[in-house]
């Protein structure tokens, strides 16, 4: 097998169909980009505000307290506004759970028949999203439980509301949690492309990723290789969900802060918008592109995998 080639090969089909990224990666980078401006900014004002690290603090200004105070008083004066307000979110919330995975199923098709020599349109690439669709949303929801920021946003919120104290007597189970995670997150590495491409159960896919992580040993180099993609990919994630905020937030409260300025204010809005948009684009492109490599090295693994199989087969019947 060739590593460079396919990364290589990965990144050229990337540039040269930018509708992928605009069709398929855009939409789902700039939910995950808004739900990491809500979720990180949670996460901060629930730490300045958590009584072990600001103890002076009054209780009513604890982050989840206030979001409570908040939502109660405003069903009571701004009624019409908070149920707004409340649909919104929950459209936001059903459009993040299945956008990305519509988008996945996709897109893995595309980029497996593009490499094949096939031309699809955005009807075609539509329909492959919708027919894997509800086998790999169940996937989704299952390895979320294993998810590490997940975890460590369980973690954090244990860190916050228990005390040190207790969290360094249950930290070990976090810790033990956060590793299985990640050895799940690796035999389960093709689990989407036997779903996607070789049309098999949820259960089934993430039996036989297991197995082909394990056989293809061989192959430990690639996988360190591909594994660091991941890592750069989960890394510029969370960067980019810890900039970004700072990015949309940062230009509007420095310039309301400074001035009342309806202008100035609108100025600042402008500029976090075009900065969600540059952030949004570029983990759209990065998205596509690992998925590529990882498409691409699930179908050569595959071959590859049901060749060694046909050989060792062909010997023993020829043993016999």
């Amino acid at each position: 097998m060739k590593y460079r080639a396919i990364i290589t090969e990965a990144w050229a089909l990337t540039q040269e169909n930018k509708k992928l990224i605009w069709i398929y990666g855009f939409a789902p980078a700039l939910l995950g980009a808004l739900f990491s401006v809500g979720y990180f900014s949670y996460q901060f004002a629930a730490f300045w505000t958590s009584p072990y690290i600001h103890p002076d603090i009054p209780e009513e200004k604890h982050a989840l307290i206030f979001l409570f105070n908040l939502l109660k008083n405003g069903l009571a004066h701004q009624t019409s506004l908070t149920v707004l307000a409340l649909v919104i979110l929950t459209l936001f919330g059903i459009f993040y759970l299945m956008v990305p995975v519509f988008a996945q199923g996709a897109l893995i098709q595309i980029l497996a028949h593009k490499r094949a020599g096939h031309e699809l349109n955005v009807a075609q690439g539509i329909t492959y999203g919708f027919t894997r669709f509800l086998q790999l949303f169940e996937y989704h929801l299952a390895v979320r439980t294993f998810s590490v920021v997940g975890l460590a946003g369980e973690a954090a919120f244990v860190f916050r509301n228990a005390g040190p104290g207790i969290f360094a007597f249950v930290g070990w189970f976090f810790l033990l949690a956060i590793l299985i995670g990640l050895i799940v997150t690796l035999l389960f590495t093709y689990a989407e492309y036997y779903i996607v491409i070789d049309k098999e159960g949820v259960v089934a896919s993430m039996l036989k990723s297991s197995g082909l992580v394990v056989r293809q040993w061989h192959h430990t180099l690639f996988m360190l290789l591909l594994m660091s993609i991941i890592v750069v990919r989960l890394g510029l994630n969370v960067v980019v969900a810890l900039l970004v905020p700072l990015l949309i937030l940062g230009p509007f409260f420095i310039f309301t802060s400074l001035t009342t300025s309806t202008i100035l204010a609108v100025i600042g809005g402008l500029i976090a918008l075009v900065a969600l948009y540059f952030a949004s684009y570029f983990l759209a492109t990065f998205h596509v592109f690992a998925t590529g490599v990882w498409t691409f090295t699930f179908l050569d693994l595959t071959k590859e995998d049901k060749e060694g199989v046909d050989l060792h087969e062909a010997a023993v019947h020829h043993e016999e």
